[in-house]
């Protein structure tokens, strides 16, 4: 297997590394408000927007993915309120792509996991960021990896 560019390999775990880009420019965008807030002396508008940076910075230290090959199960937990989720490999189904486009500019891309829960269709968002290339990268290093431990 190739040098793995968003992930950390420990033992058999996989830990994907955090993601400053997008989540660090809303974060900053929001901190911005807030203080333009205080420039207009609004001070509701102060303390929503810092109240919101200060739960988008707290989001992206607290999110996790990890794929666990001993157990055979992708661990997500995604923003600052999300649960933790587990997802057997079995229940896996494809990655969704999604890219969101406003008058030819693209805005934001998520990569998404398709899975079973019970019979039903779920998904959970792995990451997302501004362009496509990096999204679908993540993806093929995903299945790199899910590939290369299939058969261990």
């Amino acid at each position: 297997m190739a040098e793995l560019k968003y992930f950390i390999k420990n033992g058999n775990q996989y830990v994907m590394k955090r993601e400053y880009g997008f989540s660090v420019m809303i974060a900053v965008a929001m901190a911005a408000l807030a203080f333009v807030g205080i420039y207009i002396k609004e001070t509701a508008m102060f303390w929503i927007f810092g109240i919101l940076a200060v739960m988008c910075f707290a989001s992206i230290w607290s999110k996790q993915v990890m794929i666990d090959m001993d157990k055979k199960e992708i661990i997500m937990k995604i923003g600052f309120i999300g649960k933790l989720i587990n997802i057997p490999l079995q229940d896996f189904q494809n990655f969704e792509l999604i890219r969101i486009k406003h008058y030819f500019i693209t805005t934001n891309t998520s990569l998404n996991l398709n899975y079973l829960k019970d019979g039903k269709e779920k998904e959970a968002m792995i990451a997302q960021g501004f362009t496509t290339r990096a999204m679908q990268n993540l993806a093929n290093e995903i299945d790199e990896i899910l590939a290369s431990n299939e058969h261990s």
